[in-house]
C-alpha cells in the first residue's frame, strides 16, 4: 500500500487565493482614494473658514467704512495698492475687498487671470470660489463658496460654502 501525502497547492487553490488577495488590494486602493478625496474638502473648508477670518479682520481694522453689498458674483475691482501708501478709508475698503476676492480666486471662468491679483500678486486658493459680504442689521454675513468635487464620478463637482456671521464692530 502507497500512502500519498500532499506535496503542494494545486493551480485552482492559487488562483482563489490570488484573487481574494486582489480584491483585498482594490479595497485599500478604494479606501485611499476616498480618504485623499475627504482630506482635500476639510482642506478647503478650513481654507474657507480662514479666508472667510480674513475680511472679518480687515473690516474690524476699517470699523467706520461699511464694507457690505459684495455679491458673490462680483469680480475683483482694479484698484491701487495701500501697501505702502496712504488711502482714505474708501481706498482701503476697495483694496481689502479686491485682495480677498483675489485670494479666494484669482482666475476668471476662461482661465485668465484677473488684473488686480496680477498687480497684487495674489493667486486664489479655491476652485471655482467667490465670495460675497453683506450687512444687514448691524450683522455682516461673509460666504465664501467654492467647487468640491468629492465624487470621480462628479466631475463638474458640488457647489459648497462657509458663511461667518459677525456684528458689525
Amino acid at each position: 500500500m502507497i500512502l500519498r501525502t500532499q506535496q503542494g497547492f494545486t493551480i485552482t487553490e492559487l488562483m482563489v487565493s490570488v484573487v481574494i488577495m486582489s480584491i483585498g488590494v482594490l479595497g485599500m486602493a478604494g479606501l485611499q482614494m476616498v480618504s485623499m478625496q475627504q482630506n482635500r474638502s476639510a482642506l478647503l473648508q478650513g481654507e474657507a473658514t480662514q479666508i472667510a477670518n480674513d475680511i472679518m479682520d480687515r473690516i474690524r481694522a476699517n470699523p467706520d467704512t461699511d464694507y457690505g453689498g459684495v455679491a458673490i458674483d462680483d469680480t475683483p475691482a482694479v484698484v491701487g495698492s495701500c501697501v505702502g501708501n496712504t488711502c482714505t478709508e474708501a481706498e482701503m475698503r476697495d483694496f481689502d475687498v479686491a485682495q480677498w476676492q483675489c485670494s479666494i480666486n484669482s482666475t476668471a471662468s476662461d482661465g485668465t487671470t484677473y488684473t488686480v491679483c496680477d498687480t497684487f500678486g495674489v493667486i486664489g486658493a479655491m476652485p471655482g470660489g467667490a465670495g460675497s459680504i453683506a450687512l444687514d442689521a448691524g450683522i455682516y454675513t461673509i460666504t465664501v463658496q467654492w467647487v468640491d468635487a468629492q465624487k470621480v464620478s462628479d466631475a463638474a463637482g458640488t457647489t459648497r460654502s462657509v458663511e461667518l456671521k459677525a456684528t458689525d464692530p
